[in-house]
């Protein structure tokens, strides 16, 4: 998918409009992929230093996480060390795992966005041509142009479905992990008010809010897309031209979309719909143990 993209780029360096569209699009994937950086960032070092600051103001020994090696005891010295040390060894690699998985979903979601750009640019360029056609009666241009608008929307079709091919078990494995993780976290706040857990209750949210978001862009871009074909002067086309043009129009109103595998659309609905159960779930939990 990387060698599509490069490709895409390419194909438009010398077309002022278009790349100065990919060229602002990817000044925003990296800013986005700097904030989400940033905030895993954050995140650990939040529970990198938590067990410092709990051992210098309380003076209690407390561990990253709960999770123990086998056959270790935490109230040995020794143990509690090692303990530690790992965890702190999984927080440093998890940071390059973590970043490197966002920054490439980042990339292959948001650059759908850019597909969608230039394919806009393209049919408003056939809007040109055809308020030209109907005084010059040469329609060579308008073929050409129609032409290229077909082979640009197949490759928009056939890249979002590669993208949902390729995330289909990702998306269900990082919601499912998100909802258990923070129902987990709910509830260790509730029963032992841990700062560890609403660290790591607010990073989940955060997470899943953003997969949730890179999922919104691609409906969005297709919305704009469907928009863009309906708002387009298919009415000066001649039949042979309309014919092929609404095909297109069709395959725009079923355009591929990002799921949980193929559960639920991939959306900012379907985080607030998560929230709500998780909301419901720990209530009972806790009148449950009250």
């Amino acid at each position: 998918m990387y060698n599509r993209l490069d490709r895409f780029h390419y194909e438009y360096r010398h077309h002022e409009k278009n790349n100065a569209t990919l060229l602002l699009l990817m000044n925003r994937i990296c800013l986005l992929r700097k904030l989400i950086t940033t905030q895993i960032a954050v995140s650990i070092l939040v529970l990198t230093f938590n067990p410092i600051v709990q051992y210098i103001f309380q003076g209690e020994r407390v561990l990253v996480y709960t999770i123990l090696i086998p056959f270790t005891d935490p109230e040995i010295t020794s143990h509690f060390l090692l303990n530690l040390a790992l965890q702190y060894f999984f927080l440093v690699v998890s940071f390059g795992g973590f970043s490197a998985a966002e920054s490439v979903l980042i990339l292959f979601v948001t650059s759908v966005a850019g597909f969608a750009d230039v394919l806009k640019n393209k049919i408003d360029e056939m809007n040109t041509l055809l308020l030209d056609a109907e005084d010059t009666k040469d329609r060579t241009q308008v073929k050409l142009k129609l032409r290229e608008i077909i082979l640009l929307h197949q490759r928009v079709l056939e890249y979002e479905n590669d993208l949902e091919k390729r995330y289909y078990l990702n998306n269900w494995v990082q919601v499912a992990s998100s909802v258990f993780n923070l129902t987990g976290a709910i509830f260790g706040c509730y029963v032992s008010n841990s700062f560890t857990m609403y660290a790591l209750a607010l990073a989940v949210v955060v997470q899943m809010f953003e997969l949730c978001a890179l999922g919104t862009i691609l409906s969005i871009k297709n919305d704009e897309i469907e928009h863009a074909f309906y708002n387009s002067l298919w009415y000066l086309m001649d039949r042979a031209e309309r014919k092929d043009f609404l095909i297109m129009f069709h395959k725009s109103q079923h355009a591929m979309e990002m799921t949980v595998a193929s559960m639920a659309p991939l959306n900012v609905v379907l985080f607030i719909a998560i929230m709500q159960k998780i909301y419901a779930y720990a209530m009972m939990m806790m009148r449950f143990i009250d």
